[in-house]
């Protein structure tokens, strides 16, 4: 992503007329005063070939007789101005070539400074903008590092956020990461203070992927997040828009072979419910993704969880027909027998027509009788809402983003407490600050603290109605500090008949299966633990990471599990023992905590041995 062609102020004092010369020669001449005024217009009115063509004919009439010694460096200007357009008209070639006799044939440190061209170092900038449009990366890599190192650090202004970008774009289309990352990451430091643009972060993102996934290194792109995932992370209600650009990058990796990176970059899409019903929402081409991740990890009902949740979230998705298939097929496999009449039941009445239909007579299942499964809920959400311009809570929220929640917890407060003014900005920053510190409290582990916040919580306009729901579900976490097992489970009940963004669907399942193991149910607790880990890809790491942990623990404690796992190795098919499946279920989830659900915790030494019984037998 390029800074092409944005113009830097500059006049021409002559005459009165302003375009970037402070020639008294110039005013001699009014044909030249009239090109360069009439561009200057053009440039307005951003008539950028009306400019370009105003801009040539002052080049070629007065470029041709030596025009450093008649008019001195100023007139590179010309040449300055004439490449900014030729590079908003996408002529790479030209512009290279007008930046370059800009730099190359009116150098500064004539015997009159006031003739001095005010672009000549700028021009090294725009020129590697120019050779980055044409593909050329050595060339544009080395201008631009040629121009840090020449630059007038007291006259020459550029956009210092997107310039590094741009560097690191070069280098990583290069194949050089860590030098690429050297300059991202200056970016992303310096965000607030150069600034840096989310758009330049993103491209940059873009540029590391592509070069990673290019050479294979799946971990130099796990690195590149886990270092900086604040930045990557971004606030819904804006950055919707690089949903796309997510799910291709995470795609990109998947077909790569790196499914470590192809989950983590899947946890960078935006949570969010409000798209839920279109036919392409982000949240449904990430669940079936992440559906296909834990099939082919063997987690047969992991991928079952997320294709219910396809079913249950996304009524609209493009993929409907195959995604109940898909659905009733999972289920079939794990056993979920009543889910997979009552959804076939749905494929037959929803697409009569559909050839899935002849597989599932196949199977034994009687398509024609009986009711449906129930239509999915409406959303229930309104908008969300732009967060603050405010440096400090910007920060504070890369800090929380980034998952460094002790510090960016400390950083809440801190901005509550200097935002304790009546007047109705420091009450929204308050309000706001309030609410993450209570996030971060919920991702800490620390119940009591969240209740104790909760009571002292205030509401404020500046919630949206995702925020006003967290406090809600804020409620469920409170049941389960106090272990009231039975609310537990009645208020994730209610919560489950929503439609929830993918955090919140997380915390909902992870709560109600705690009630479920509580009250007895091991085997539906199971199914929402799975939900938990599958919802939002595992991005709520410390849900994910534990529920995974409670689903290898319940495995492992069945009765049936234990007597597979006797059986090991003994004379026979072990597939044909009633706690191989399951068995296999913990092997795969073993598996699957070390490639992304244990967010970098390493496998408990109690588990490592469940590892052994995965892959085929």
């Amino acid at each position: 992503m390029n800074s092409r062609g944005s113009l830097l102020s500059i006049s021409w004092t002559a005459c009165a007329v302003s375009l970037g010369l402070a020639v008294c020669a110039v005013s001699q001449n009014e044909e030249l005063a009239g090109l360069v005024d009439g561009a200057r217009a053009a440039m307005k009115e951003r008539d950028w070939q009306q400019a370009l063509d105003l801009h040539t004919q002052a080049a070629n009439r007065f470029g041709q007789q030596d025009p450093l010694r008649r008019f001195g460096a100023q007139f590179g200007a010309v040449y300055y101005q004439k490449g900014v357009c030729e590079m908003k008209l996408k002529r790479w070639d030209e512009a290279m070539r007008s930046f370059e006799i800009c730099y190359r044939d009116f150098p500064n440190g004539g015997a009159s400074p006031d003739s001095e061209n005010p672009f000549q170092i700028m021009a090294l900038c725009k020129w590697g903008e120019a050779a980055m449009g044409a593909e050329q990366w050595e060339l544009a890599a080395g201008l631009f590092a040629k121009f840090i190192g020449e630059r007038d650090k007291t006259r020459d202004r550029f956009p210092k956020g997107s310039f590094y970008v741009n560097s690191a774009v070069c280098q990583y289309k290069l194949g050089r990461i860590a030098e690429g990352n050297e300059n991202l990451e200056i970016a992303i430091r310096n965000k607030e203070n150069f600034p840096t643009p989310e758009s330049g972060i993103i491209a940059g993102f873009q540029a590391l992927a592509g070069a990673a996934i290019a050479r294979g290194d799946e971990q130099a792109l796990l690195d590149f997040i886990d270092k900086n995932r604040g930045a990557l992370v971004m606030d819904s209600a804006e950055n919707r828009r690089y949903s796309g650009v997510f799910l291709k990058l995470a795609g990109d990796a998947s077909a790569a072979g790196m499914p470590r990176a192809a989950l983590a970059v899947y946890q960078l899409v935006p949570n969010s419910e409000e798209d839920a019903t279109g036919a392409d929402s982000p949240a449904a081409i990430r669940l079936a993704a992440v559906a296909l991740i834990h099939e082919k990890a063997g987690n047969l009902r992991g991928a079952f969880a997320a294709y219910e949740l396809l079913e249950s979230d996304h009524p609209r998705a493009t993929n409907r027909e195959g995604n109940l298939y898909q659905l009733i097929r999972t289920a079939s496999l794990i056993g979920e027998s009543d889910s997979a009449r009552r959804h076939a039941r749905m494929l037959y009445q929803e697409f009569p027509k559909s050839p899935h239909l002849v597989e599932l007579r196949a199977m034994g299942f009687d398509v024609t009788d009986g009711p449906a499964a129930a239509a999915p809920t409406k959303p229930s959400s309104t908008p969300a809402k732009a967060l603050p311009k405010s440096r400090g809570f910007a920060a504070a929220l890369d800090l929380y983003q980034g998952r460094r929640y002790e510090e960016a917890k400390s950083a809440f407060r801190e901005i509550q407490a200097r935002h304790q003014a009546a007047t109705p900005p420091d009450a929204e920053i308050s309000t706001l600050a309030a609410f993450y510190e209570s996030e971060c409290l919920r991702k800490l582990g620390d119940l009591d603290g969240l209740a104790k916040a909760l009571q002292e919580f205030v509401k404020n306009p500046a919630l949206d109605g995702n925020k006003l729901r967290q406090i809600e579900i804020d409620g469920l976490w409170d049941a389960v500090r106090t272990s009231d097992w039975n609310r537990v489970d009645q208020l994730a009940g209610v919560l489950n008949h929503q439609r929830l963004p993918g955090d919140q669907r997380s915390q909902t399942a992870y709560c109600r299966g705690l009630a479920l193991e509580h009250l007895g149910h091991p085997t539906a607790a199971l199914m929402a633990y799975h939900t938990a880990i599958t919802a939002d890809a595992g991005a709520s790491e410390e849900i994910a990471r534990q529920a995974a942990l409670n689903v290898m623990r319940l495995h492992r404690a069945d009765a049936e599990v234990q007597a597979a796992i006797a059986a090991w190795g003994a004379p026979g098919d072990q597939r044909d023992h009633p706690g191989y499946s399951r068995l296999r279920e913990a092997a795969s989830v073993a598996a699957l905590f070390e490639l992304s659900l244990g967010a970098g915790t390493p496998l408990p030494v109690d588990f490592k041995e469940l590892l052994k019984y995965g892959g085929k037998h």
